[in-house]
């Protein structure tokens, strides 16, 4: 029995966990990172560390998976699984850190159908694994490389024990079989669009938030609130019923979750213990009766499409994603002892307050300039800055802001000789504004416990639905006054 999977990125970042049993607490983690990540001694996949043991591989790009026991395994059962597993990874082009970051769900759904819910091995075969996945491997072929390949090894280990290894597919574990780097290059390439599998139940769930808020220019916060949606995508082969609780002011679902339930399995860092909502309203198909007296949003989602399930708005507990402190000072322009003109001096730091597993992208800033400015002369520790004339604003652009990050602009705004410090200092000085996108972080802190389908009355239908959980933030009006 497993009773976690970890998988880490090359330099010790953990990408997706996953925990069977409640004896095992996410620190273990860190033990991992510091013991065998961080250690220049590995000699042995394996490692026990009192009724501790882990069993890992590196896959070929050398991401870390791992499994981790409180008990006494069959370890060559745990190596089919490990391999398995990053064989099907490998198929669907997620060996490396980006596109895992990405397509995580993907990884819980293969967790999902390789184990049960109490982590006993269910299904290790490629072609069953592959079958019942919600979209097609981006390389198919790679499934037949390694059944041919497992063949070859089992024929030749026949004829020396030195090859017992090979018979449970456990190569070198610190060293990935080199033939294979040029199969997962094929495979760099973004995962393909959703095709429906139309024999698997399949439910989605979007948490979108939009935040807003006023920064005043002694850093107070003169308004903020964050408008939210639940969104709903259901590919359902037959009538169900569905019920999921949240972490809002009144529920009681945190003592009383219902038996049998699922909990998520991403749950946003940034998730708060109670979360007041306000002028929150449902889709028709919710049974409101059932929420007012349980506070479990119970519905009858549609067999096909897209719903937008609930509404809400929060106000109180909010949790920032940035953090931006701007000096703006308007001086003389000098070239040596000689004056050219007035300006506007920018120093601006621009910090993140997400965990560091997290990045954000799309991210934007537009620092306003004053009327009238004919060059920018600027410097960044990160990211592209650049002065766009016909909207008077310096674009600070970021392809991607790590977690707990923190940058710094620094930017002389030089304005034509018939501005003068009078009228810069009358400028109305319009807010910064920031844009970015950040994926599993809640900015209202609303969590979702669990998220349940009922069993259907009919038996020839599936039992089993695939359910997935995204959180995604985004920014509405994110200004800053200065």
């Amino acid at each position: 029995m497993i009773s976690a999977v970890l998988v880490f990125t090359p330099r010790g970042e953990l990408v997706v966990s996953k925990f069977y049993k409640g004896t095992i607490k996410r620190s273990i983690a860190d033990i991992f990172r510091i013991q065998v990540i961080n250690s220049l001694d590995v000699r042995s996949p394996i490692l026990t560390l009192g009724s501790t043991t882990f069993h890992y591989i590196r896959t070929w790009n050398n991401m870390w998976l791992v499994t981790v026991n409180r008990n006494n395994t069959n370890s060559a059962r745990i190596w089919e699984f490990l391999y398995s597993l990053k064989s099907t990874i490998a198929m669907y082009g997620l060996d490396d850190t980006d596109t895992i970051k990405e397509q995580f769900m993907l990884i819980y759904e293969m967790l999902a159908l390789m184990l049960l819910e109490v982590g006993i091995i269910r299904d290790t075969e490629l072609s069953s694994i592959v079958k019942q996945m919600s979209i097609p491997p981006v390389n198919p072929d790679l499934m037949k490389q390694e059944q041919m390949s497992s063949t070859t090894t089992s024929s030749s280990s026949t004829s020396s024990n030195s090859n017992k290894m090979k018979v449970m597919g456990i190569p070198n574990f610190l060293n990935p079989n080199k033939t294979m780097n040029t199969v997962t290059r094929t495979l760099s390439t973004s995962v393909s669009p959703k095709k429906r599998n139309k024999n698997k139940n399949e439910i989605e769930m979007y948490v979108n938030e939009k935040i807003n808020i006023l920064v005043a220019k002694d850093g107070s916060i003169l308004k903020s609130y964050v408008d939210g949606t639940i969104d709903l995508t259901s590919h359902m082969l037959s009538p169900s019923q569905c019920q999921f609780g949240i972490n809002d002011n009144d529920s009681m679902t945190l003592h009383t979750m219902p038996r049998g339930s699922d909990t998520t399995q991403t749950v946003p860092t940034s998730a708060a213990r109670r979360v007041i909502l306000q002028n929150y309203k449902f889709h028709q198909c919710v049974d409101l009766e059932k929420f007012e007296n349980d506070h479990i949003v119970k519905f009858s989602p549609p067999a096909e499409g897209t719903i937008e399930l609930m509404k809400y708005q929060v106000t109180e507990g909010i949790n920032l994603p940035f953090k931006i402190s701007p000096i703006v000072t308007i001086m003389n322009s000098r070239t040596g002892s000689q004056t050219i003109g007035c300006g506007v001096d920018f120093r601006i730091r621009l910090k993140s307050l997400f965990p560091t597993k997290l990045s954000a992208t799309m991210v934007q800033l537009k620092i306003p300039v004053p009327p009238g400015t004919i060059e920018c002369q600027i410097n960044s520790t990160d990211g592209s800055c650049k002065f766009i004339p016909e909207e008077n604003v310096m674009l600070w652009k970021f392809n991607k802001f790590q977690g707990l990050t923190e940058n710094t602009l620094s930017a002389f705004a030089i304005c034509s000789k018939d501005i003068t410090e009078l009228t810069l200092q009358q400028w109305s000085r319009p807010p910064i504004s920031l844009d970015f996108e950040l994926l599993m972080f809640s900015n209202s802190g609303l969590m979702i416990h669990y998220f349940n389908v009922l069993p259907s009355n009919n038996p020839a239908m599936p039992t089993r639905t695939a359910k997935w959980i995204k959180y995604v933030s985004k920014s509405g009006a994110y200004e800053i006054r200065y």
